[in-house]
Protein backbone atom coordinates (compact mmCIF):
# COMPACT_ATOMS: atom_id res chain seq x y z
CA UNK A 1 0.00 0.00 0.00
CA UNK A 2 1.75 3.55 -0.82
CA UNK A 3 2.14 5.95 1.57
CA UNK A 4 0.88 9.09 0.71
CA UNK A 5 1.49 10.68 4.19
CA UNK A 6 3.36 13.62 4.69
CA UNK A 7 6.14 14.31 5.94
CA UNK A 8 6.02 17.37 7.94
CA UNK A 9 9.07 19.23 9.70
CA UNK A 10 8.66 21.71 12.06
CA UNK A 11 10.96 24.52 12.52
CA UNK A 12 10.80 26.44 16.20
CA UNK A 13 11.29 30.04 16.52
CA UNK A 14 14.11 29.60 18.82
CA UNK A 15 16.48 27.69 15.28
CA UNK A 16 15.15 30.08 12.74
CA UNK A 17 16.73 33.18 15.53
CA UNK A 18 20.06 31.56 15.80
CA UNK A 19 20.39 30.90 12.68
CA UNK A 20 19.43 34.03 11.31
CA UNK A 21 21.56 35.73 14.09
CA UNK A 22 24.33 33.33 12.81
CA UNK A 23 24.37 34.44 9.22
CA UNK A 24 23.99 38.21 10.85
CA UNK A 25 26.93 37.52 12.33
CA UNK A 26 29.06 36.35 9.46
CA UNK A 27 28.09 39.88 7.50
CA UNK A 28 28.75 41.79 10.09
CA UNK A 29 32.56 39.48 10.33
CA UNK A 30 32.57 40.34 6.59
CA UNK A 31 32.33 43.84 6.87
CA UNK A 32 34.56 44.66 9.66
CA UNK A 33 37.29 42.56 8.11
CA UNK A 34 39.72 45.24 8.22
CA UNK A 35 39.14 46.20 11.82
CA UNK A 36 39.51 42.29 12.88
CA UNK A 37 43.27 42.53 10.82
CA UNK A 38 43.95 45.65 12.56
CA UNK A 39 43.12 44.48 16.02
CA UNK A 40 44.60 41.02 15.24
CA UNK A 41 48.17 42.52 14.60
CA UNK A 42 48.20 44.57 17.52
CA UNK A 43 46.97 41.77 19.15
CA UNK A 44 50.26 40.11 17.80
CA UNK A 45 52.48 42.95 18.49
CA UNK A 46 51.33 43.06 21.88
CA UNK A 47 52.15 39.34 22.29
CA UNK A 48 56.20 40.41 21.06
CA UNK A 49 56.41 43.24 23.58
CA UNK A 50 54.61 42.40 26.68
CA UNK A 51 57.65 39.86 27.98
CA UNK A 52 60.08 42.57 28.42
CA UNK A 53 57.34 44.96 29.41
CA UNK A 54 56.14 42.60 32.39
CA UNK A 55 60.27 42.48 33.29
CA UNK A 56 59.96 46.12 34.07
CA UNK A 57 56.92 46.11 35.52
CA UNK A 58 58.18 43.14 37.76
CA UNK A 59 61.63 45.50 38.41
CA UNK A 60 58.85 48.03 40.49
CA UNK A 61 59.35 50.28 37.87
CA UNK A 62 54.82 52.30 36.75
CA UNK A 63 53.50 50.32 33.99
CA UNK A 64 53.06 53.61 31.97
CA UNK A 65 56.79 53.95 31.74
CA UNK A 66 57.75 50.45 31.03
CA UNK A 67 55.53 50.43 28.26
CA UNK A 68 57.13 53.71 26.96
CA UNK A 69 60.46 52.25 27.57
CA UNK A 70 59.96 49.69 25.70
CA UNK A 71 58.18 52.00 22.76
CA UNK A 72 61.54 53.98 22.58
CA UNK A 73 64.05 50.87 22.44
CA UNK A 74 61.95 49.65 19.58
CA UNK A 75 62.20 53.39 17.82
CA UNK A 76 65.26 53.15 18.58
CA UNK A 77 66.14 49.88 16.76
CA UNK A 78 64.04 50.97 13.60
CA UNK A 79 65.98 54.27 13.58
CA UNK A 80 69.25 52.38 13.56
CA UNK A 81 68.09 49.54 11.06
CA UNK A 82 66.67 52.91 8.74
CA UNK A 83 70.07 54.60 8.79
CA UNK A 84 72.37 51.37 8.33
CA UNK A 85 70.16 49.78 5.87
CA UNK A 86 68.18 51.99 3.65
CA UNK A 87 70.74 54.26 1.84
CA UNK A 88 72.94 51.65 0.46
CA UNK A 89 69.35 49.55 -0.63
CA UNK A 90 68.46 52.80 -2.13
CA UNK A 91 71.64 52.90 -4.37
CA UNK A 92 71.87 49.13 -4.89
CA UNK A 93 67.84 49.11 -5.82
CA UNK A 94 68.16 51.91 -8.15
CA UNK A 95 71.13 50.33 -10.04
CA UNK A 96 68.78 46.86 -9.78
CA UNK A 97 66.05 48.11 -11.75
CA UNK A 98 68.08 50.28 -14.13
CA UNK A 99 70.01 47.23 -15.23
CA UNK A 100 66.55 45.52 -15.08
CA UNK A 101 66.38 45.19 -19.28
CA UNK A 102 70.12 44.10 -19.24
CA UNK A 103 69.80 41.13 -17.00
CA UNK A 104 66.74 39.94 -18.72
CA UNK A 105 68.81 39.98 -21.82
CA UNK A 106 71.29 38.20 -20.62
CA UNK A 107 68.68 35.55 -19.22
CA UNK A 108 67.39 35.39 -22.39
CA UNK A 109 70.47 34.80 -24.09
CA UNK A 110 71.23 31.71 -21.71
CA UNK A 111 68.17 30.16 -22.37
CA UNK A 112 67.66 30.25 -26.18
CA UNK A 113 63.88 29.48 -26.11
CA UNK A 114 61.17 32.35 -26.13
CA UNK A 115 63.20 35.11 -25.88
CA UNK A 116 61.39 38.46 -24.70
CA UNK A 117 62.52 41.62 -27.23
CA UNK A 118 64.56 44.29 -24.59
CA UNK A 119 62.73 46.86 -27.13
CA UNK A 120 59.58 45.73 -26.06
CA UNK A 121 60.50 45.51 -22.45
CA UNK A 122 62.25 49.15 -22.35
CA UNK A 123 58.39 50.52 -24.07
CA UNK A 124 56.76 48.29 -21.72
CA UNK A 125 58.83 49.86 -18.63
CA UNK A 126 58.40 53.62 -20.20
CA UNK A 127 54.54 53.07 -20.13
CA UNK A 128 55.13 51.81 -16.29
CA UNK A 129 56.73 55.01 -15.72
CA UNK A 130 54.22 57.61 -17.17
CA UNK A 131 51.69 55.21 -15.71
CA UNK A 132 53.51 55.62 -11.94
CA UNK A 133 53.92 59.43 -12.35
CA UNK A 134 50.32 59.75 -13.67
CA UNK A 135 49.08 57.74 -10.33
CA UNK A 136 51.68 59.97 -8.02
CA UNK A 137 48.32 61.56 -6.19
CA UNK A 138 46.97 57.81 -5.85
CA UNK A 139 50.24 56.38 -4.60
CA UNK A 140 50.92 59.34 -2.40
CA UNK A 141 47.02 58.17 -0.93
CA UNK A 142 48.14 55.23 -0.14
CA UNK A 143 51.05 55.71 1.56
CA UNK A 144 49.41 58.36 3.49
CA UNK A 145 46.98 55.60 4.56
CA UNK A 146 49.86 52.83 5.20
CA UNK A 147 51.24 55.45 7.88
CA UNK A 148 48.51 56.42 9.43
CA UNK A 149 47.60 52.43 9.28
CA UNK A 150 50.92 51.86 11.48
CA UNK A 151 49.87 54.59 13.58
CA UNK A 152 46.50 53.39 14.61
CA UNK A 153 48.39 49.80 15.33
CA UNK A 154 50.88 51.08 17.80
CA UNK A 155 48.25 53.49 19.48
CA UNK A 156 46.32 50.58 20.06
CA UNK A 157 49.24 48.52 20.93
CA UNK A 158 50.03 50.70 23.82
CA UNK A 159 46.49 50.80 25.22
CA UNK A 160 46.12 47.09 25.15
CA UNK A 161 49.68 46.73 26.70
CA UNK A 162 48.69 49.48 29.70
CA UNK A 163 45.45 47.43 30.42
CA UNK A 164 46.44 43.50 29.12
CA UNK A 165 44.71 41.88 32.10
CA UNK A 166 41.71 44.19 32.20
CA UNK A 167 41.29 43.48 28.43
CA UNK A 168 41.69 39.39 29.14
CA UNK A 169 38.75 39.63 32.00
CA UNK A 170 36.80 41.44 29.54
CA UNK A 171 37.10 38.84 26.77
CA UNK A 172 35.98 36.64 29.32
CA UNK A 173 33.38 37.87 31.38
CA UNK A 174 30.38 36.85 28.96
CA UNK A 175 31.79 33.34 30.98
CA UNK A 176 31.52 31.96 34.54
CA UNK A 177 33.16 29.72 36.88
CA UNK A 178 35.46 26.69 35.58
CA UNK A 179 34.70 28.59 31.80
CA UNK A 180 36.10 31.91 32.72
CA UNK A 181 39.11 30.36 34.25
CA UNK A 182 39.90 28.47 31.07
CA UNK A 183 38.64 31.27 28.47
CA UNK A 184 41.62 33.42 30.51
CA UNK A 185 44.07 30.40 29.86
CA UNK A 186 43.41 29.82 26.47
CA UNK A 187 44.07 34.03 26.04
CA UNK A 188 47.31 33.83 27.99
CA UNK A 189 48.27 30.57 25.86
CA UNK A 190 47.31 32.27 22.35
CA UNK A 191 49.44 35.26 23.74
CA UNK A 192 52.69 33.28 24.91
CA UNK A 193 52.54 31.27 21.62
CA UNK A 194 51.89 34.51 19.13
CA UNK A 195 54.55 36.31 21.15
CA UNK A 196 57.48 33.35 20.27
CA UNK A 197 56.21 33.28 17.40
CA UNK A 198 56.85 36.63 16.51
CA UNK A 199 60.25 37.28 18.28
CA UNK A 200 61.54 33.90 16.73
CA UNK A 201 60.57 34.81 13.16
CA UNK A 202 62.04 38.47 13.96
CA UNK A 203 65.37 36.92 14.70
CA UNK A 204 64.95 33.78 12.04
CA UNK A 205 64.52 36.32 8.99
CA UNK A 206 67.52 38.24 10.70
CA UNK A 207 69.93 35.55 10.45
CA UNK A 208 68.47 34.00 7.49
CA UNK A 209 68.98 37.83 5.75
CA UNK A 210 72.60 38.08 7.28
CA UNK A 211 73.52 34.62 5.92
CA UNK A 212 72.68 35.27 2.37
CA UNK A 213 74.00 38.72 2.21
CA UNK A 214 77.28 37.91 3.35
CA UNK A 215 77.11 34.20 1.10
CA UNK A 216 76.15 37.06 -1.90
CA UNK A 217 79.16 38.95 -0.72
CA UNK A 218 81.66 36.25 -0.89
CA UNK A 219 80.18 35.11 -4.06
CA UNK A 220 80.82 38.78 -5.81
CA UNK A 221 77.30 38.78 -6.51
CA UNK A 222 75.81 42.34 -7.03
CA UNK A 223 72.71 43.95 -5.25
CA UNK A 224 73.75 42.03 -2.22
CA UNK A 225 71.72 43.84 -0.02
CA UNK A 226 68.34 44.40 -1.22
CA UNK A 227 68.49 40.74 -2.70
CA UNK A 228 69.57 39.44 1.40
CA UNK A 229 66.64 41.70 2.45
CA UNK A 230 64.08 40.15 -0.36
CA UNK A 231 65.21 36.75 1.44
CA UNK A 232 65.05 37.68 5.24
CA UNK A 233 61.65 39.18 4.14
CA UNK A 234 60.28 36.22 2.54
CA UNK A 235 61.43 33.95 5.44
CA UNK A 236 58.09 35.07 7.11
CA UNK A 237 56.07 32.84 4.69
CA UNK A 238 56.65 29.41 5.64
CA UNK A 239 57.95 26.65 2.88
CA UNK A 240 57.80 28.50 -0.33
CA UNK A 241 59.24 32.28 0.89
CA UNK A 242 62.64 30.84 0.94
CA UNK A 243 62.29 29.40 -2.94
CA UNK A 244 60.89 32.26 -4.01
CA UNK A 245 63.89 34.62 -2.65
CA UNK A 246 66.38 32.60 -4.28
CA UNK A 247 65.15 33.65 -7.99
CA UNK A 248 65.68 37.08 -7.98
CA UNK A 249 69.59 36.15 -6.77
CA UNK A 250 70.08 33.34 -9.29
CA UNK A 251 68.88 35.21 -12.05
CA UNK A 252 70.93 38.05 -11.29
CA UNK A 253 74.30 35.59 -11.12
CA UNK A 254 73.00 34.22 -14.29
CA UNK A 255 73.98 37.59 -15.86
CA UNK A 256 77.39 36.48 -15.04
CA UNK A 257 78.16 33.22 -16.15
CA UNK A 258 75.94 29.90 -15.27
CA UNK A 259 78.25 28.50 -13.14
CA UNK A 260 77.85 31.30 -10.84
CA UNK A 261 73.63 30.83 -11.15
CA UNK A 262 74.75 27.56 -9.85
CA UNK A 263 76.75 28.59 -7.09
CA UNK A 264 73.95 31.47 -6.00
CA UNK A 265 71.43 28.31 -6.01
CA UNK A 266 73.76 26.33 -3.73
CA UNK A 267 74.31 29.13 -1.40
CA UNK A 268 70.48 29.46 -0.91
CA UNK A 269 70.36 25.64 -0.58
CA UNK A 270 73.12 25.83 2.01
CA UNK A 271 71.09 28.25 4.29
CA UNK A 272 68.32 26.53 4.01
CA UNK A 273 69.44 23.18 4.85
CA UNK A 274 71.13 24.93 8.19
CA UNK A 275 67.64 26.95 9.05
CA UNK A 276 66.00 23.78 8.83
CA UNK A 277 68.66 21.62 10.94
CA UNK A 278 69.82 24.40 12.92
CA UNK A 279 68.24 27.69 13.63
CA UNK A 280 64.31 26.64 13.17
CA UNK A 281 64.45 23.80 15.97
CA UNK A 282 66.63 26.17 18.28
CA UNK A 283 64.32 29.34 18.14
CA UNK A 284 60.98 28.40 16.40
CA UNK A 285 60.54 24.53 17.75
CA UNK A 286 57.07 23.51 19.06
CA UNK A 287 56.00 27.31 17.64
CA UNK A 288 53.50 25.73 14.98
CA UNK A 289 54.51 22.24 14.56
CA UNK A 290 52.20 21.48 11.90
CA UNK A 291 52.88 19.32 8.93
CA UNK A 292 53.70 21.61 5.32
CA UNK A 293 50.39 20.83 3.64
CA UNK A 294 48.72 21.74 6.23
CA UNK A 295 50.95 25.36 6.17
CA UNK A 296 50.66 25.26 2.56
CA UNK A 297 46.48 25.27 2.47
CA UNK A 298 46.39 27.87 5.12
CA UNK A 299 48.64 30.25 3.11
CA UNK A 300 46.58 29.31 0.29
CA UNK A 301 43.38 30.47 1.82
CA UNK A 302 45.07 33.36 3.61
CA UNK A 303 46.32 34.66 0.27
CA UNK A 304 42.68 34.40 -1.20
CA UNK A 305 41.03 36.40 1.91
CA UNK A 306 43.45 39.25 2.57
CA UNK A 307 46.10 39.13 -0.12
CA UNK A 308 49.82 39.18 0.59
CA UNK A 309 48.70 40.41 4.23
CA UNK A 310 46.52 36.54 4.77
CA UNK A 311 49.46 35.33 3.81
CA UNK A 312 51.85 36.54 6.39
CA UNK A 313 48.81 36.22 8.95
CA UNK A 314 48.41 32.57 8.43
CA UNK A 315 50.72 31.11 10.20
CA UNK A 316 49.77 32.85 13.41
CA UNK A 317 46.22 32.38 12.59
CA UNK A 318 47.36 28.55 12.54
CA UNK A 319 48.76 28.95 16.21
CA UNK A 320 45.49 30.43 17.70
CA UNK A 321 43.49 27.21 16.11
CA UNK A 322 45.85 25.12 17.04
CA UNK A 323 45.65 25.85 20.54
CA UNK A 324 42.53 26.02 20.54
CA UNK A 325 41.87 22.68 19.13
CA UNK A 326 44.09 21.79 21.42
CA UNK A 327 42.44 22.76 25.07
CA UNK A 328 39.04 21.70 23.27
CA UNK A 329 40.62 17.92 23.06
CA UNK A 330 42.06 17.80 26.67
CA UNK A 331 38.77 19.07 27.80
CA UNK A 332 37.02 15.58 25.68
CA UNK A 333 39.82 13.61 27.24
CA UNK A 334 39.32 14.59 30.79
CA UNK A 335 35.55 14.77 30.31
CA UNK A 336 36.03 10.96 28.94
CA UNK A 337 38.32 9.98 32.01
CA UNK A 338 35.92 11.72 34.52
CA UNK A 339 33.02 9.00 32.59
CA UNK A 340 35.63 6.10 33.06
CA UNK A 341 35.95 6.70 36.95
CA UNK A 342 32.22 6.78 37.17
Amino acid sequence: MANNDLVKVEISRKTIFFATAFLISIWFIIQIKEIIILVFLSVILVAALLKPVEWLTNKKIPRVMSVVIVYLGVVVLIAFAIGIIVPPLIDQTTALSTKLPQIIASVNDFFIFAKIPVEDLSIIASKQLQQFVGNIVAISSTILSSILLVLTIFVLTFYLLLDWNKFIRLTASPFSGKQEKRVINVISKIEKGLGRWLRGQLALSFIVGTLTFVGLQVLGIPYALPLALIAGILEIVPIIGPILSSIPAILVALTISPIMALATGALFLLVQQFENHLIVPTIMSKVIGLQPPIIIVALLIGAKIAGVGGVFLAPPTLIIIKIIVSEILNEDEHLDESLQEQ
